[in-house]
């Protein structure tokens, strides 16, 4: 599966929903769907949506997911809980992002929104000192070195557990991911302002029977966007987050002095970046946009405008990542030339993040070692190794450069498409390379 399928966003729009298209769904398609985990996370709110009018032994499957992720939920409680009181012991604060800080307001109750990991941002002068305490709980990670760069290794405890087929399941391993910036300016080479003043603001949440520290909620607002935001330049702008903001901005559209709180808290470089999310989420789910927030989507630059007419349906396909549309909207984000030539190289060259240690063969001069068949084992043992070395790097070209000379065309048809030669000719470009096109080697009719 490509795409999300046109029937999940049309039975989920906020306005003017056509439910007759999810009627004409056939049994195939909806196994396709359920076996998908890029899509079958919209199936949670589909089924609080549509009740009925989905096949009945898809209610039945969908019940289950429901299931299974609350008592998942009830997993994430309790081991929040006992992570949160050794934190408390260790001294450090923190507060909860992603997961169940988006309920209520993003959803109805954590349980329509599915949740791998427990994220926790810590500021940088204590984030080791959190890692810590987690670590004396018993969790620990196989990665050395930096995992992203906004956030510690994954954390978490052994475990057997095995894949079952089940994407819900409520047994899957709790990890947790230690976050010690908002968003990464180095990277991004985007410097929004205000960022530095969430942590001050950060208030008590609560959810069914425990609190926890969480953003203000216009701040939440802005980090769930800026959250998005990456991912659209970068990844795949996850489904359910897309439906969790349209959900948000829909739902408190009339509430004029959040929405004036919004403005006076945050300077307008931070509303920009939060107004692209916006404009997607309301692409996808046809939310309603509170005027303050209509006001900041009619202020993007043109380019980003360009940018949506270009790709819109490309942000709806699985293949968004692999493409690589996001960096034309990265580079038309950025002033400097210096700054889109570190993005672009970053994304047409990129290194690798870990690389695969080579145990040395031997300590000292060979001389020193007469041929032994514990000499003999080491060198095979070392010869492997360099073969597996030699497979990882050839690996890593093939992922991250075959995908190169689609992404530079699809550039270069969106760039033609805004200059003279027009947008025929782009659109042209665009549909000779259309997923699908490739195999046969002639453009679509």
């Amino acid at each position: 599966m490509s795409e999300i399928p046109p029937f999940l966003l049309d039975a989920l729009q906020f306005q003017n929903a056509r439910m007759e298209t999810v009627r004409k769904v056939s049994d195939a398609e909806w196994e396709r769907v359920l076996s998908n985990w890029y899509v079958v996370r919209l199936t949670l709110p589909l089924r609080e949506v549509c009740g009925d009018e989905l096949p009945a032994w898809v209610c039945e499957r969908i019940d289950m997911f429901l299931a299974d992720n609350t008592l998942r939920f009830e997993r994430i409680k309790n081991t929040y809980s006992r992570a949160a009181e050794a934190l408390r012991e260790a001294g450090t604060e923190h507060v909860v992002i992603k997961g169940f800080s988006l309920s209520p307001g993003y959803t109805e109750h954590p349980k329509f929104r599915p949740q791998s990991d427990i994220d926790l941002y810590s500021p940088p002068e204590t984030v080791f000192r959190a890692r810590d305490a987690l670590l004396s709980l018993g969790y620990g990670s196989s990665h050395s070195g930096p995992w992203s760069s906004d956030h510690l290794p994954p954390l978490v405890r052994p475990n057997s557990w095995a894949w079952r087929e089940n994407y819900f399941d409520p047994e899957i391993p709790i990890a947790f991911e230690l976050h010690f910036c908002w968003w990464d300016n180095a990277t991004n080479h985007i410097h929004p302002e205000g960022l530095e003043e969430f942590w001050p603001r950060r208030v008590k949440m609560a959810v069914d029977d425990f609190s926890f520290p969480a953003l203000e909620p216009v701040d939440n607002l802005a980090y769930t966007a800026l959250n998005l935001l990456r991912n659209l330049l970068r990844h795949f702008p996850a489904t359910e987050q897309v439906y969790g903001l349209a959900h948000f901005l829909h739902t408190r559209a009339n509430d004029r002095s959040f929405w004036q709180r919004w403005r006076l808290l945050h300077p307008d470089s931070l509303r920009r970046l939060e107004a692209i999310s916006f404009y997607l989420a309301s692409e996808w789910f046809a939310c309603r946009l509170p005027d303050e927030v209509q006001e900041e989507v009619n202020r993007l630059a043109p380019t980003v405008n360009e940018w949506f007419r270009h790709f819109s349906s490309s942000t709806r396909s699985t293949q968004f990542a692999r493409t690589g549309d996001g960096v034309w909207l990265h580079l038309a984000l950025l002033d400097s030339h210096a700054d889109k030539f570190a993005v672009l190289f970053q994304r047409i060259a990129p290194l690798p993040i870990r690389v695969p240690a080579i145990p040395p063969f031997i300590g000292g001069p060979v001389t020193e070692y007469p041929i032994t068949k514990k000499c003999i084992s080491r060198f095979v043992h070392a010869a492997r190794k360099s073969i597996q070395f030699t497979k990882w790097c050839v690996s890593r070209i093939v992922y991250h450069y075959a995908p190169l000379p689609r992404t530079l065309w699809r550039g270069l048809a969106y760039q033609l498409s805004r200059k003279s030669l027009g947008r025929q000719f782009g659109s042209f470009l665009v549909r000779i390379w259309r997923p699908g096109n490739e195999r046969s080697g002639r453009p679509s009719p």
